[in-house]
């Protein structure tokens, strides 16, 4: 075991040293790790309740120009496809499986799910929301009995199917999550792991993702207990490649501390705004994050379409957020075509 570990670590060394440098054809340099992406948010409840219009679970009379969110779903799982993501990271909403206790509406995510499975896209489901019957309001903690029976439901479904499950959102940030590191530890990240692991032994936990590298907010999972109970630790960076970066070191940093680097580090969420379709910004970001040396397994850019805030209903934008490696009308943007060269090239 030790000799496999110690060949595994040789070879990801070799592959960090010939990672390309700033301003390198993408030609003479692949991805040096596993790159993503994200889909749009499944709800905005700080905005109003139920689903998010330009998400792929909105509802009909109820979705952002389009009848029904399966037909986001039918456009942008191609192009997941087509880009080479090693996984497709989206928001499973509770609060919308199971808006009553007891009666789960599975209907969309199952329909995400087979559709996936046809194109061969791994679906990499984040845990999010608080029913109304287990909280006060969508970032509120609920019970760890409610938590750990929704997620043990939901692996038992999906076992075989779904291999990474993500425990949260952000739940750094008040917006995602009302409570502490410790109630967070303790009422969804203990449970949901427990549970998941009860129903699917082979699936993997990810630590839900901090909204950035934060050392001190990480070592507060180890010292509330969490440490035990997660496969792969999360970050978030929204700042310069160099940042993002050095978000794997510090996050690294923390593992070591704790005698855990044989955990895998996953950037869930990095990115910058252009409108395209010409992207130089996207393009350096990119470049930099799949091709330059970093403790980081796996790079999931936020978002896959540029994506609409909106009131509703009937849906009124209110804000545009371009993103997206493609726009909303589904023209590729050259973000677009180095992400699939530099992830099917390496």
């Amino acid at each position: 075991m030790k000799r496999a570990l110690l060949l595994f670590l040789v070879a990801a060394v070799a592959v960090a040293v010939v990672a390309a440098k700033p301003g390198q054809p993408a030609s003479r340099a692949g991805a040096v790790r596993a790159g993503g992406v994200n889909t749009a948010p499944s709800m905005r409840p700080w905005q109003y309740a139920g689903a998010d219009t330009d998400s792929w679970w909105c509802k009909p009379d109820a979705c952002n120009g389009v009848s029904n969110g399966t037909v986001f779903v039918d456009r942008e799982l191609p192009l997941a496809a087509e880009l080479g993501a090693r996984t497709l990271r989206i928001e499973l909403p509770w609060a919308l499986v199971e808006s009553r206790r007891g009666r789960l509406d599975w209907a969309r995510f199952d329909y995400i799910v087979r559709a996936a499975r046809r194109l061969k896209v791994t679906l990499q489901p984040v845990i999010v929301y608080t029913p109304a019957w287990a909280g006060k309001d969508a970032n509120s903690p609920p019970s760890a009995a409610a938590f750990s029976k929704f997620a043990g439901t939901l692996a038992r479904r999906y076992r075989g199917r779904i291999r990474y499950y993500e425990l949260w959102n952000e739940p750094d940030l008040s917006r995602y999550w009302a409570g502490t590191v410790q109630q967070y530890v303790q009422r969804v990240l203990k449970p949901g792991y427990r549970a998941i692991k009860h129903a699917d032994p082979h699936a993997r936990v990810l630590l839900g993702g901090p909204s950035r590298a934060d050392a001190d907010w990480f070592e507060n999972v180890y010292r509330y207990g969490g440490g035990r109970s997660f496969d792969i630790a999360a970050y978030h960076v929204y700042s310069g490649a160099a940042e993002v970066l050095n978000g794997a070191s510090v996050m690294f940093t923390v593992l070591k501390r704790h005698h855990q680097t044989a955990k895998p580090i996953w950037l869930g969420e990095y990115g910058t705004t252009e409108a395209g379709p010409e992207s130089p910004q996207q393009e350096g970001m990119i470049r930099a994050v799949l091709t330059q040396a970093a403790p980081l397994a796996m790079a999931q850019w936020y978002t896959l379409r540029d994506t609409q805030a909106t009131t509703c209903c009937p849906p009124n934008v209110i804000e545009s957020d371009p993103w997206g490696l493609v726009t909303r009308k589904y023209e590729r943007k050259s973000s677009f075509a180095l992400m699939r060269t530099l992830l099917k090239g390496g």
